[in-house]
């Protein structure tokens, strides 16, 4: 088990035959916890957390989430494209922004593997709910856990009762043309070249994090400074020209708004790169190396187009 500070969110990695938090220094109060995948941490997963917090600031409880690492998307599929639609960094960011609102919070990732997966939902609720000192647990009516997705929101509240966990299903959130918002949705949107519809679902721009990487140094001769970015475990959008915008990710956490610009997201010969990103602020600007580079925006100004020959 290991566990860092995020200012008042605590962020504990656990994982079957870990010791239970309950009963140890990391007690606490029980938890109001939101369990879930939270890819992306949509408007949806919003929902859930906000009412996983409203019981915590009723009831007197820690206001948690409980999330898996890796997808379990990720176990079973080992060999497919990336999907996600925030790296591990990102959501504990995102996730630490709605609980940080409430003081002291928590978010426990359960390490998804083999034990995990041969856990049958009874024991989930009795050893591994139970030991993480879940109290109130909050979930979309389509949650499903267990060994074969074997458990529901009604087998929690049947085994739990013996254990004092209760389980709340929150009704899942539509749009304006009554579908249901899910990261499968946002995905889609993102592959159809749609941003501004995957930015509706997400409640905010689609952005890319991570570590800018040092390319050929092109921008240097045009006039324009560039950054390149790997695009990761991430889901790819559509081939194209994109406006964005670039905000820098300080050491310590704070992002720092830098200006607009544009990008060409496609695959590079030897990685896949969201690549040469040429600021269109007045003057010109340094992306000292290595910083974190977030960058998003609503509008694909072009698709891409093949060179022949």
């Amino acid at each position: 088990m290991k566990n860092q500070q995020t200012d008042m969110v605590e962020m504990i990695d656990w994982a079957v035959g870990d010791t239970p938090l309950a009963g140890s220094e990391f007690a606490g109060p029980g938890l109001a916890a939101a369990i879930g995948n939270f890819d992306g941490v949509h408007r949806g997963h919003q929902k859930v957390v906000a009412a996983a917090c409203a019981a915590a600031r009723r009831d007197g409880l820690l206001p948690s989430v409980i999330s898996f690492d890796p997808h379990p998307r990720e176990f079973f599929r080992q060999d497919e494209a990336p999907f996600h639609l925030a790296d591990r960094r990102e959501k504990d960011r995102l996730l630490a922004s709605l609980l940080g609102q409430m003081g002291p919070a928590r978010v426990i990732h359960i390490r998804f593997d083999k034990a995990l997966r041969s856990t049958d939902a009874s024991q989930f609720v009795t050893e591994i709910l139970a030991g993480l000192g879940v109290r109130q647990l909050y979930a979309g009516t389509d949650f499903a856990f267990g060994k074969g997705r074997g458990g529901d929101i009604q087998t929690i509240n049947q085994v739990g009762n013996d254990v004092g966990i209760s389980a709340t299903a929150v009704p899942l959130l539509v749009d304006t043309n009554s579908a249901v918002i899910s990261s499968s949705r946002i995905r889609a949107a993102l592959q159809a070249g749609s941003p501004d519809a995957a930015a509706a679902m997400l409640g905010r721009d689609w952005a890319v994090t991570g570590n800018v990487i040092r390319g050929d140094q092109r921008g240097r001769t045009i006039g324009f400074p560039t950054a390149n970015i790997a695009l990761g475990p991430l889901q790819h959008p559509a081939f194209g020209v994109y406006a964005v915008e670039i905000d820098l990710v300080e050491g310590d956490g704070r992002v720092r708004q830098i200006g607009n610009g544009v990008a060409n997201i496609g695959i590079r010969p030897t990685v896949r790169t969201l690549p040469q990103v040429p600021w269109l602020s007045t003057g010109a600007v340094t992306v000292p190396l290595p910083l974190s580079v977030g960058s998003a925006k609503s509008s694909r100004l072009r698709t891409a187009i093949p060179l022949s020959g």
